[in-house]
């Protein structure tokens, strides 16, 4: 294979094979259920990683359909996300949310999460779904 051909195909791994697509990337009519709780804050600081500052108690768990999503397929996803600030070497703060953990039931995005996003997804078989009127 030339450096060319390396180039050319150096967007996802394994090179000659890759797990998805290129890019761009849309997600279609996609479904939410966010779930907000107060924790341990003493526990929160132990599984996020420094320089982030934990900001607060109340986390975020989430889980999201992804039936129509371009190159990824029907998917479905689920994960905790923490607040945290990050302060830069000069004081600028800027303020987020930490993804202490992901779980999904299909490769390509697990795949495409960790290359692409750097998010730490995982194989599992979260669910949503609906059930009569409810």
């Amino acid at each position: 294979m030339k450096l060319a051909d390396v180039r050319a195909k150096a967007f996802a791994m394994p090179l000659n094979d890759p797990a998805y697509p290129r890019g761009p990337y849309k997600f279609y009519n996609r479904e939410f259920v966010v779930i907000s709780y107060r924790t341990d804050v003493d526990a929160l600081r132990e599984v996020v990683p420094e320089p982030l500052e934990v900001t607060g108690d109340t986390v975020s768990y989430e889980f999201i359909r992804m039936p129509d999503s371009t190159g990824f397929g029907d998917y479905t996803e689920t994960g905790q996300v923490i607040p945290v600030r990050f302060r830069a070497a000069d004081g600028v703060v800027q303020e987020g949310g930490y993804v202490h953990a992901m779980y999904l039931d299909d490769h390509a995005p697990i795949a495409g999460g960790r290359e692409i996003w750097g998010f730490p997804k995982k194989l599992a078989a979260p669910k949503i779904t609906h059930e009569s009127e409810t």
